[in-house]
């Protein structure tokens, strides 16, 4: 009796072992990366899809860095004549792109299942995107010697800020289904967006501000156009 309580003993041990190894290569094989200065790389997809592409051959050196954790998350960096982008993707769907050329920064990250954030510079500017939540979406686009950062953190929030010409864009959306736009295209101006708990908030520097709150949250905006909270 006692032989055959070791043997299953044994059993079971060496079961579970296997799961252990099992589970252990599959969280390996979730997580890809890539690092270029001046080639293009791509790593994966690995076993539940996930990609890491990193394109910066031209006119380098340049600096491309992605990386992507989890079932089909993709990252794309992509620098060009002397630009830097980083892409971070960590979630089920999550896709991150980050394209800097002409001496700009462009950094991405999107985090949460179906997360979305896309950073684009030119023309020796600056943009960060960091989408955080489920369905949450943040885009940054700058060109020109601009900068523009946008960050939605909640689920299905939305982010979006976009400059021009020298000017400044930012745009913050926090808390489920807020939904934050700053544009700002004129030269020199600022422009911010601030949306919580669900609210709306709108500015530009070509019309006049817009601002909407739910739920006891937040919307303000300042530009050259006029305030509102």
């Amino acid at each position: 009796m006692r032989t055959r309580i070791v043997q299953m003993g044994a059993a079971i041990g060496a079961v579970a072992i296997a799961l252990m190894v099992a589970r252990t290569e599959a969280f390996a094989s979730s997580k890809e990366s890539c690092s270029t200065t001046t080639t293009d790389a791509t790593s994966g997809p690995s076993s539940d899809g996930a990609q890491a592409t990193c394109v910066a051959e031209t006119n380098g050196p340049n600096g491309a860095t992605a990386h992507a954790a989890g079932k089909d998350a993709d990252a794309t960096s992509e620098a060009s004549d002397g630009s830097d982008a980083n892409a971070t993707a960590k979630g089920g769907d999550a896709d991150s792109t980050s394209e800097a050329s002409g001496g700009s920064m462009a950094v991405s990250s999107a985090k949460g299942e179906d997360s979305d954030a896309t950073a684009e510079s030119s023309g020796g500017s600056d943009t960060k995107a960091t989408a955080k939540g489920s369905h949450a979406d943040a885009t940054a686009a700058a060109s020109g010697g601009s900068m523009a950062v946008s960050s939605a953190k909640g689920d299905n929030s939305d982010a979006t800020a976009e400059a021009g010409a020298g000017s400044s864009a930012q745009a913050t959306a926090s808390g489920t289904g807020s939904d934050a736009e700053a544009t700002a295209e004129e030269t020199g101006t600022d422009v911010t967006a601030l949306a919580t708990n669900g609210s709306t908030a709108i500015g530009s520097d070509t019309a006049a501000p817009i601002c909407t709150r739910k739920h006891g949250g937040k919307a303000k905006v300042t530009s050259p156009m006029g305030d509102c909270d």
